[in-house]
């Protein structure tokens, strides 16, 4: 391949699939390709799908079919689809939408042949084998000059009645503690201060008698100190020991992520979640008791089938009860092949939608107060991004916060909270709230 060869590329969906982007970036720079932003320029442009739930799928397609106008200007440009969408729906893919790569989660180390493929006989190229790819020995491309992102496992055991993942993504498997130590280390030489160990469910994590929170240990001690966070939990593989356990780490940002879906046993046990209500509202009692600072996320799903008002009620009183700095709100969409494609009794689609209004304006309120506290606070931030005289800034709960000053992108720094936009916390800084420049 030459390098003149230049390639744009899309990502939608989840963190895994953010992280992935920079895998394929890797794997495209190393045979020769440069990136554009521009998508009437590139060679080959890639999407990298996510099929987690359909509006991701109809963006992506309704891309694809946007692309054609492109592909009949300049026919040598090659359309590529990659990710769970290609995993689930390669046959329409490949004969009806128009790409001429389809490409799994499991298959980007085959880019390069083929592309090589695809240009020697013009015909559609599928690749969909799944099996235990980690990409080991594949540092990403971070485009991220202060975070980054490194994958421990890949793949779920799980089998949630309404979740595609297990059957785009395989079984789990785990990178080596070597692995995912070297990644993490490169990208701190690379400057980053903030890294996030991402997996479908990171306390699935096993390197031989290694758990997860044995690889936690390990990259608490990193030199440079880094910031450390992980995403995603399941709740059913929590334990007090573990709550415990993160308060003796002394670089781990008490952020935890720990999906909810719904407050109803009922719906829990349909759903396969395997942990009741109690169950759920013990973790969040033991994280609390652990890390008084801990700042909660969840994942909420309404409109599941079978689910009555009060299932929905009963959602609606744990998410008030436990009061969450920040949920991630959906209305059930069913994917083909799941456990729950078989159960009756579906959610008009008009009750889901307005319960999942209801829900949302409840939590907004609730994010807004959360975040309403800090006003007054002094908090340490690292500085993300800087515009002009306004830097945006994360805290160790993963807050995001509008610091009016130009900072320097990448100082760690403590900012005092002065009030409240929307529900974004705006602060103040000065030089002599500096903590670190490293």
């Amino acid at each position: 391949m030459g390098c003149d060869n230049r390639f744009y590329l899309r990502a939608y969906g989840c963190q895994m699939n953010l992280y992935e982007a920079g895998v394929v970036r890797k794997i495209l720079a190393q045979r020769g390709f440069l990136e554009t932003t521009e998508e009437s320029e590139a060679d080959l442009v890639l999407l990298l799908t996510c099929s987690v739930r359909r509006h991701a799928e109809q963006r992506a397609i309704g891309r694809l079919q946007n692309l054609q106008s492109l592909k009949r200007a300049r026919p040598e440009t090659i359309l590529a689809v990659l990710g769970c969408m290609a995993q689930s729906r390669s046959t329409e893919l490949a004969n009806g939408l128009g790409a001429d790569l389809v490409i799994g989660p499991d298959e980007y180390r085959r880019l390069p042949e083929l592309i090589d493929a695809y240009r020697a006989t013009g015909q559609c190229q599928v690749a969909t084998r799944l099996g235990s790819e980690c990409y080991e020995g594949v540092i990403p491309v971070n485009a991220s000059q202060t975070t980054g992102m490194v994958t421990v496992m890949r793949g779920c055991d799980n089998y949630c009645a309404y979740c595609i993942v297990p059957y785009v993504r395989g079984r789990e498997r785990s990178k080596s503690r070597q692995a995912v130590l070297a990644e993490a280390e490169t990208l701190v030489r690379n400057g980053v201060k903030d890294i996030t160990l991402v997996g479908q469910n990171v306390l699935a994590y096993r390197d031989g008698a290694l758990d997860f929170g044995g690889l936690l240990r390990l990259a608490d001690g990193l030199d440079g100190s880094p910031w450390i966070r992980f995403l995603t939990s399941h709740p059913k593989d929590v334990t007090r020991e573990f709550a415990s356990l993160l308060r003796e780490l002394r670089n781990f940002c008490p952020h935890i992520h720990l999906p909810l879906q719904s407050g109803s046993d009922r719906i829990l046990k349909a759903m396969n979640r395997e942990y009741t209500r109690a169950e759920y509202l013990a973790r969040i009692e033991w994280l609390r008791a652990a890390l008084p600072e801990v700042s909660l996320t969840t994942d909420v799903l309404v409109g599941f089938p079978g689910e009555t008002e009060d299932d929905y009620r009963q959602t609606l009183e744990l998410v008030r009860e436990t009061g969450f700095d920040f949920a991630y709100m959906f209305r059930y969409s069913e994917r083909s092949g799941t456990a729950a494609c078989r159960l009756e009794a579906n959610v008009p689609e008009p009750v889901a939608a307005e319960r999942l209004a209801r829900l949302i304006e409840m939590q907004n309120a609730i994010t807004r107060k959360r975040n309403q506290a800090l006003v007054g606070r002094r908090v340490e931030v690292l500085v993300e991004e800087c515009r002009g005289a306004e830097a945006r800034a994360r805290t160790r709960t993963n807050k995001v916060i509008v610091v009016k000053a130009a900072l320097p992108v990448g100082v760690v720094r403590e900012v005092t909270v002065m009030g409240i936009k929307g529900w974004t916390p705006v602060a103040e800084s000065s030089e002599q709230g500096a903590v670190s420049s490293q």
